[in-house]
């Protein structure tokens, strides 16, 4: 990505992160409905819900039950003659908590004009694992840690405060390439790495006068045989003309969206610092085609957090997730490439810049998605 882009993507960024202010919503449990799914869709942790509503059994819960989606907060605008204390004295919280959710180095400084972000009532402080507690993450295989990024701190230095883990390992878990951090950012201490390779795909070719089978599988660089197979062709010297031949075109990973403006955003802090950004948000115009990274199964969802959003089971074994998006496309089975919505700012980004806020899911494990995205050249 050319330096201006990446200049622009993480201004969008850190502008996004520091303006949208999450809604507390609620959501009514639907037959067949798990915890899980739920925190997923709505991009809470299970434990947030489970805090928000007071749920004693998390694997019992019923339809038509009415659940709280936490992240309440408001934005409050600094004006001439504001410091912190009569800020957080008139929404009756504390300089730290403030402070923390805004990763404010100094308490004593704020600008006028400043944004600050007013964390809810129930989100708790960010005390980090320096405090002598930490954020546990949702998922099993991160060594039951996350850690919140200060201010100078490096990946080495962070993997010194902990025992068996390697800034290498924190790299791979937290899909950094370029070993970049950020003050405030939340990193895995473990877990999978993964990059998509894409899935099988295939394309069309209609026969001409004269054509031969052995021809078009040399062209297109594929074993006839594939092609009798993939064709179901009985006699391999016996095609006809306007026959419509399937070709398969091998391994094939499709960029969600073109042309967008992205950094890597992977966790960032949402809802106060309490939850961390599970994906990367794709900057582009509103209507922008969405299409399928791989092929697979693809169900639509409506929600207030999410919006318009899909949830793709890929053939590769991850689950896609796209949200916000303005207009739903093809669901159902659909192939790498096909156009499964149109880019908005539905659901709580309403306000915002149009975006696709893109996530993956690896063997039930949330994965950076921008090791894959810079792969396959989305950049």
């Amino acid at each position: 990505m050319p330096r201006f882009r990446r200049s622009r993507a993480f201004l969008v960024g850190l502008a996004l992160m520091m303006t949208v202010a999450l809604l507390s919503v609620h959501y009514t449990v639907r037959p067949g409905d798990t915890l899980g799914e739920i925190a997923r869709d709505n991009n809470v942790s299970v434990s947030d819900l489970i805090q928000a509503n007071n749920i004693s059994n998390p694997n019992l819960i019923y339809p038509g039950q009415e659940l709280t989606i936490p992240g309440s907060e408001e934005v409050y605008t600094v004006v001439f003659g504001d410091t912190l204390g009569r800020i957080a004295k008139k929404y009756k919280t504390s300089v730290s908590r403030i402070s923390s959710a805004n990763n404010i180095p100094n308490p004593n400084i704020i600008l006028v004009g400043q944004q600050i972000i007013i964390p809810s009532a129930g989100s708790g402080s960010n005390s980090g694992p320096a405090g002598g507690s930490s954020n546990e993450s949702t998922t099993s295989d991160r060594k039951g840690k996350l850690h919140v990024v200060k201010r100078g701190e490096t990946l080495a230095r962070i993997a010194a405060q902990y025992g068996g883990v390697t800034a290498d390992d924190i790299a791979v878990a937290n899909g950094l390439v370029n070993g970049i951090i950020y003050a405030g950012q939340g990193l895995y201490l473990g877990g999978p790495g993964y990059v998509a390779s894409g899935t099988a795909g295939e394309t069309s070719y209609r026969v001409e006068r004269g054509d031969r089978l052995g021809d078009i599988a040399h062209g297109f660089g594929v074993a006839v045989n594939s092609l009798v197979s993939l064709n179901g062709i009985s006699n391999p010297n016996l095609i006809r003309s306007g026959q419509v031949l399937r070709i398969p075109t091998g391994s094939k990973w499709v960029c969600p969206v073109d042309g967008a403006a992205f950094m890597n955003d992977w966790g960032f802090p949402r809802g106060g610092g309490v939850r961390y950004h599970e994906g990367n948000d794709l900057f582009v115009s509103r209507g922008t085609p969405v299409r399928a990274p791989v092929s697979g199964t693809l169900k639509q969802k409506t929600g207030t957090v999410g919006g318009l959003q899909f949830s793709l089971d890929g053939s590769d074994g991850v689950r896609y997730i796209g949200t916000h998006m303005d207009q739903f496309g093809k669901k159902g089975t659909v192939n790498a490439g096909d156009i499964i919505g149109y880019v908005g700012n539905t659901g709580n980004a309403v306000g915002t810049s149009p975006h696709l806020h893109f996530g993956m899911y690896y063997q039930g494990t949330p994965v950076n998605p921008y090791p894959s995205l810079i792969a396959h050249g989305c950049d």
